[in-house]
């Protein structure tokens, strides 16, 4: 099956979410990703979300995103969509005089963060886990340190 390949979920090892600052927010596991799949154009990832965390902590797809036990390049051109699986949460953006927006996402909504998006997190304020499916292009670099 050349240009086709199957990656199972249950044989790819969970990650702890890297941006989330601790193990307790749920699990990543990339399946669209180096060392699945040789690709830089796309990645796909599935977070499993626990409630009160955040999918990603504040960020900006303009920058390098250091934090301790790893870093993330994002590329030129940069863009990103999560699709909620099932779950609720919210959406929060900062806007260029530094107040907070946000707006409420749930299960079958797909939230989709352009080129130059601003400082921005998804963060689970329901009661239940939150599934996500992750994808993005190009492919950002993701260094983890001891």
């Amino acid at each position: 099956m050349e240009g086709i390949k199957i990656i199972r979920l249950d044989e790819i090892e969970s990650q702890t979410i890297p941006a989330a600052d601790t193990p307790n927010a749920g699990w990543m596991k990339r399946a669209i990703y180096p060392p699945h799949v040789d690709t830089e154009r796309i990645y796909m990832a599935i977070q499993e979300l626990n409630p009160g965390f955040s999918a990603h902590r504040w960020h900006s797809h303009a920058t390098i995103d250091k934090a301790e036990g790893y870093h993330i390049v994002y590329p030129e051109g940069f863009t990103e969509i999560y699709h909620l699986v099932s779950g609720n949460g919210v959406v929060q953006w900062k806007t260029e005089g530094g107040t907070i927006e946000e707006q409420k996402v749930g299960a079958g909504d797909t939230i989709y963060f352009s080129v130059g998006v601003p400082e921005h997190q998804l963060v689970n304020n329901g009661t239940d886990k939150m599934y996500i499916v992750i994808v993005g292009t190009p492919r950002p670099q993701l260094t983890f340190f001891k």
